[in-house]
């Protein structure tokens, strides 16, 4: 995701990531969790990798963003019972061949280029304000 600006002008603040969902696991051991593997709709490169986790004491909605390779890494906390309607409802997606998407309004800007090449400069970690889920379910 590291890309080198050229020129000022050329690159914007971006809010927002938009995730399109390629596959989704479903984890259960000691705690339910849920994976998603994830492709960019308003960044050209890269992928990610999205876990909904069992929120803890102090946990907060996060993503990572590499400097060394095309990876994203975002983390999402939720209590028990809203994972659980999590799982309930990208049940009901397995009637459409829509894919998923999910809207991440982060704290902090993130700069793209007119072609949607990421610029960062260090790794990143970013707090995520406010989730958008979209699952089609016809």
């Amino acid at each position: 995701m590291k890309s080198t600006p050229t020129e000022k002008n050329n690159w914007k603040k971006i809010n927002k990531v938009v995730l399109r969902v390629d596959s989704v696991y479903l984890n259960f051991e000691q705690e339910e969790s849920i994976f998603f593997d994830c492709g960019f709709e308003n960044i050209s490169r890269g992928r990610c990798k999205l876990s909904v986790l069992e929120k803890k004491k102090n946990s907060k909605n996060n993503l990572f963003i590499h400097n060394d390779k095309a990876l994203m890494e975002v983390r999402v906390y939720y209590a028990f019972l809203k994972i659980e309607k999590l799982v309930k409802l990208l049940s009901y997606k397995k009637n459409s061949q829509k894919k998923i998407s999910i809207t991440l309004e982060i704290s902090d800007s993130l700069l793209i280029n007119q072609q949607g090449d990421l610029y960062i400069n260090d790794n990143t970690k970013v707090i995520i304000k406010d989730i958008y889920w979209n699952i089609p379910i016809f």
